[in-house]
């Protein structure tokens, strides 16, 4: 080629990608900004850290128990979090913009601000243990209310809610794929001694029933907290909305970024543990 018109070929190809680039930064802005995700990576990032170290939860103790929850706290922080997951919901969006199109113009309606809004609060609320079993109690109580009554109609709604995007399931895997990673984790470290990669999956497989009955509370007292303020019609059309194709694309799109942030820290949190279990028993 000649020397000009490969000069010129490299500006334009460097141009091309500054402009990908440029567009890819404004649509991780976007996607941010629309779906309040710096809020939601703080709360998210707590509820990670309030987990692992929960009491009784960790065998450590002394300073080793110290360095874990630095490492805890390293792991679980909120920029990284969300940088990472932007950056993979984004690739997962890139074959499909009208997915991404679709999301952000509803999150800017004035039902998706508020679905959204409402989400948030009802999030960051719960890290109070005493609003999370408040929550749980009104659930349970909506659960045994009789068919004809407003809580059970609105459970009802709720779990349409849930189906729409197929949240129980989406979630078990994710809870499965996060345990099995966290241990493959402390394998690695050689802290789980006398369990090779199948019985390891036997024992994570065994958990199964237990996570679906931890989600399956959660996700439906959480919603029923969240939504409370919407009237019947207001969130049939927020469900109406989760149903369509486009939506359903985006919730898609939106797990398996969960799936691949949450992994890559539950492998980092067994790896941290497993230095430090490994570390004292030296």
């Amino acid at each position: 080629m000649h020397p000009v018109l490969l000069r010129t070929a490299v500006i334009f190809l460097t141009s091309f990608f500054v402009i990908l680039s440029s567009l890819r930064i404004a649509g991780a802005e976007d996607v941010s900004r629309a779906y309040l995700l710096p809020e939601l990576f703080d709360i998210m990032a707590s509820e990670g850290r309030s987990s692992v170290l929960a009491e009784g939860a960790v065998p450590l103790q002394g300073r080793a128990l110290a360095d874990f929850e630095r490492d805890v706290a390293r792991i679980y922080d909120p920029v990284t979090m969300h940088d990472a997951f932007v950056s993979t919901l984004l690739s997962e969006l890139e074959p499909v913009p009208e997915v991404l199109e679709d999301a952000l113009d509803f999150a800017q309606t004035d039902l998706g601000k508020r679905v959204l809004r409402l989400e948030i609060s009802a999030r960051e609320a719960m890290l109070e243990d005493e609003v999370d079993q408040v929550a749980r109690i009104a659930l349970q109580e909506a659960r045994e209310a009789d068919d004809d009554t407003q809580e059970a109609a609105r459970l009802g709604m709720v779990r349409a809610r849930v189906d729409a995007n197929d949240l129980t399931e989406l979630n078990v895997s994710l809870g499965l794929n996060t345990s099995y990673a966290y241990y493959q984790g402390m394998m690695s470290e050689s802290a789980v001694n006398g369990l090779d990669s199948e019985q390891l999956l036997y024992l994570v497989w065994a958990q199964e029933p237990e996570i679906r009955l931890d989600i399956e509370d959660w996700i439906e007292s959480y919603f029923m907290m969240a939504y409370q303020p919407l009237s019947d019609d207001e969130l049939q059309i927020y469900i109406d909305y989760a149903s369509s194709p486009l939506a359903q694309g985006f919730n898609r799109a939106m797990f398996r970024a969960f799936d691949a942030l949450f992994t890559d820290i539950s492998v980092s949190v067994g790896q941290a543990l497993g230095r430090r279990l490994t570390g004292e028993d030296l």
